[in-house]
């Protein structure tokens, strides 16, 4: 094991070794940019057991590279919000809401680059086995899936549209535009992808597959997303009070389960960071 991750991780997540629980002292005295490159590595970490106030919680996130904010042109987006997102369960929205939340990764139906995404578990009650946060490590199962499904992804064109304008406004192109499945940094290939909400839930964004027919499109989807949710690739994180999550978007993608029963009470608190050359807040970071 790389001597970094010794000092910080109680356990691995996955049978892989992918994904790591870090003690939590040891996590709150760590230079963040020793974490960042353990994330690189282990693309997600969970850390249980902490008591943030929001302004903490903003301090803690902030440290890690530049805030993806929105403000100015974009102060619109997420229903109006700056910088730290509240998911309340609002039942009358998607993003935030209550319902599934399919596999994707942040920033790419907003043209916003975001690096990494931090979740705390700011009021959890009433829930116990499920609303849990699913992440995958696509790296490892792009590597050892069947070959059609790769095929597909490596050469075919997939485009979505949002369709909860109430969240993207005026920052997502309107109708079907393309969005790029793999972007090689160097170091990883980064997986934008953006699956299809299940019969029943009401989707924030729809996607499709240039030249397949609805029906092809759907068993396409279904297939690979039941080949990803394989424990070997998958980690389920069910939620407690206190607990953070931080995932490398770009080692990672990762889905939200439904949690619609009016009892349970699930308020998570999302803050996104990038890291860039520039300072200040990342106000419009094209995907190129």
């Amino acid at each position: 094991m790389d001597t970094r991750v010794r000092l910080y991780e109680t356990e691995s997540l996955l049978p892989s070794g992918f994904g790591t629980m870090m003690y939590r002292d040891a996590f709150m005295g760590a230079a963040p940019a020793e974490i960042k490159d353990i994330l690189k590595l282990k693309g997600f970490a969970v850390i249980r057991g902490l008591d943030f106030t929001k302004e903490d919680f903003l301090k803690l996130y902030s440290s890690y590279g530049n805030v993806v904010a929105y403000v100015n042109e974009r102060e619109k987006v997420g229903y109006g919000y700056r910088d730290t997102l509240e998911l309340d369960g609002d039942q009358k929205k998607i993003v935030t809401g209550r319902g599934q939340l399919p596999y994707h990764a942040d920033g790419g139906l907003l043209l916003s680059q975001v690096d990494l995404v931090f979740l705390y578990g700011a009021r959890i009650k009433n829930m116990k086995y499920r609303g849990g946060t699913l992440v995958t490590d696509h790296v490892l199962a792009c590597a050892e899936m069947p070959n059609h499904l790769r095929e597909v992804l490596e050469t075919e064109t997939f485009e979505v549209r949002v369709t909860e304008r109430g969240y993207y406004v005026d920052v997502s192109p309107e109708g079907w535009f393309k969005v790029p499945v793999f972007t090689d940094l160097g170091w990883v290939r980064k997986m934008l992808l953006y699956f299809p909400f299940d019969d029943g839930q009401r989707p924030s964004w729809e996607p499709r597959i240039v030249g397949f027919t609805p029906y092809e499109t759907k068993k396409f989807f279904s297939e690979l997303s039941a080949f990803f949710k394989n424990p070997r690739y998958t980690y389920t994180h069910y939620w407690r009070e206190g607990d953070l999550l931080i995932v490398d978007n770009r080692r990672t993608i990762h889905e939200r389960e439904e949690f619609n029963d009016p009892a349970i009470e699930r308020i998570l608190w999302r803050g996104q960071t990038a890291d860039t050359a520039s300072s200040g807040p990342i106000r419009d970071v094209g995907l190129g």
